[in-house]
């Protein structure tokens, strides 16, 4: 029974250790663009070996090298790199970057473009996703697809890749190969990634909390990806938030806080964000100035999917509620909620009664290449569409150039049809106010 894991984890090890055919010289894997602010850019990469120098160089759109910085390979960073190029970014405008390995230009594409992030009042649009499993991509049409969109960033929900192990050398192959294939290369390169967790790259399906080995989960996913500070600061959780002009985002952990202390809503009852991810979640929301607030994750809001499965916000309904409420409470306009996960395309508007204030919206979308559940197509009183489909992100996309903010989103295909939409103006996201459109 051993010899099935035992065969996966040396093919796993054996195709992380190959070199792509068309990676840079001097480098493993990347570069590939990170969080990308106003006054900073996060470039990621994979050197070959321990001990060289690698740097990275900003270009504005005249061919004037605005900032260059570098670091070391190493291995306790399993020799990835991430580099934090420092400059103001001008709003809308293009810049470009080059990676150097030992002062050698090894990365320096015509596609590597980073813009600057729009402002409060302008345009923005970002595509989520999750459940990407790479036996699955075909000849690559979702990346492609994405990437011919020019998000201002790919959000990646979770079990992006798969890797059902807390085992910190086969959690890093997995990532390793993940950004090694080609069709993920060539979109990384271009397009800011962020990301979180879900189960499956956490540890094992369904898991939550104090798993054995967990440590090495946050340390894989730390070294593979380039968000800047994550978490508590104290070593736990992965959650973060980033500003993309109308929009603000919030990412969350529903992996590393569950049932690890009890809730700060009700004793009696486990947390699933714990107390820090809370108070930083209550504090953002309450502080935000942004038109529009999307709170994301990989586990759903609701708990309408497959039989005996509680990987879901509705087995912690004091949570769930305590969320809904707080943004009523505190009359905080514009929020809503993507999720990932259950290998269905979900969009579900829960009423405003006894809740938010307003429709609460749950656009829930995967898998971006994997198979579909159809026993996860469960009935539920605020289900809006429902659609079993490989190959499907969320598209969203926020205007504030108007007198009222306006936002769009759409689940696509693969072949960039369009499956289902929805249009909203910021007053629908106002308390008392139920006029959609």
């Amino acid at each position: 029974m051993l010899l099935l894991p035992v065969l996966l984890s040396a093919l796993l090890l054996q195709s992380a250790d190959t070199l792509p055919e068309d990676a840079p010289p001097g480098l493993s894997a990347g570069p590939m663009v990170g969080a990308v602010e106003s006054g900073q850019v996060r470039i990621w990469c994979r050197a070959v070996e321990a001990n060289q120098t690698i740097e990275a160089t900003l270009i504005d759109a005249e061919g004037a090298e605005l900032t260059k910085v570098g670091a070391k390979s190493t291995a306790e960073r399993d020799l990835t790199v991430e580099l934090v190029l420092k400059a103001q970014l001008k709003p809308g405008h293009r810049y470009r970057y080059r990676v150097l390995v030992e002062g050698v230009p090894v990365a320096d594409g015509a596609d590597q473009i980073i813009v600057g992030p729009a402002q409060p009042n302008g345009r923005s649009t970002l595509i989520f996703g999750s459940c990407a499993n790479p036996s699955r991509y075909g000849e690559g049409q979702i990346w492609q697809q994405i990437g011919q969109r020019e998000p201002d960033a790919l959000v990646l929900l979770g079990d992006t890749p798969y890797i059902d192990t807390t085992d910190l050398i086969l959690q890093r192959a997995a990532y390793l190969k993940f950004w090694q294939h080609p069709f993920v290369a060539a979109l990384i390169r271009r397009i800011p990634v962020l990301a979180t967790w879900d189960d499956h790259d956490y540890g094992r399906n369904d898991s939550v909390g104090n798993i054995p080995g967990r440590s090495n989960s946050r340390q894989a996913f730390s070294e593979y990806h380039a968000l800047g500070p994550i978490g508590d600061g104290a070593g736990g959780g992965i959650y973060c938030k980033h500003l993309f002009g109308p929009i603000e985002l919030f990412i969350l952990d529903t992996r590393w806080y569950g049932q690890t202390e009890p809730s700060p809503f009700d004793a009696d009852r486990p947390t699933l964000l714990g107390s820090a991810q809370w108070k930083w979640l209550q504090q953002g929301l309450e502080n935000s100035r942004s038109p529009f607030k999307v709170i994301t994750c990989g586990m759903i809001f609701n708990g309408a999917t497959r039989p005996n499965k509680d990987d879901h916000w509705g087995y912690y309904p004091h949570e769930r509620q305590a969320l809904l409420d707080h943004i009523r409470e505190n009359s905080i306009s514009g929020v809503l909620i993507v999720t990932g996960d259950i290998h269905r395309t979900r969009h579900l508007s829960y009423p405003a009664e006894g809740g938010a204030g307003y429709p609460f919206e749950e656009w829930i979308t995967s898998p971006l290449a994997n198979s579909v559940i159809g026993a996860a197509n469960a009935p539920h009183p605020s289900l809006v569409f429902d659609a079993g489909e490989t190959s499907v992100f969320l598209h969203m996309e926020a205007d504030a150039t108007g007198s009222e903010p306006l936002l769009n989103c759409q689940l696509i295909r693969s072949t960039g049809e369009v499956i289902h939409a929805k249009k909203y103006r910021l007053s629908d996201f106002v308390a008392d106010s139920n006029s959609q459109e």
